[in-house]
């Protein structure tokens, strides 16, 4: 069974790239949804972390801390992100 998302949109989408470029000490443009947090922006798990915990915090979201490890590309965290806002419709 595949968890339903739904579209977020693009203001909230705006909210978590502004999250993540302000964590990870990116300039606008920077940032893509495929690239690894990492391996490619030299990122660390403490950093994901704190990103998380801000859109939880900051957007009412609540992302399972079993996803947390994957959650290393934007994408994987749009998608996440998704899933919640489908719960919480």
């Amino acid at each position: 069974m595949t968890a339903q998302t739904v579209e977020l949109s693009t203001d909230l989408r705006a909210q978590v790239v502004d999250i993540v470029n302000e964590e990870l000490e990116l300039e606008d443009g920077e940032l893509t949804e495929d690239e690894h947090f990492i391996d490619d922006y030299e990122s660390d798990s403490l950093t994901l972390i704190t990103v998380v915990s801000r859109i939880e915090k900051e957007l009412g979201f609540v992302i399972p801390k079993e996803d947390l490890e994957s959650l290393v590309t934007l994408r994987a965290l749009l998608t996440a992100v998704e899933t919640c806002a489908a719960r919480n419709v």
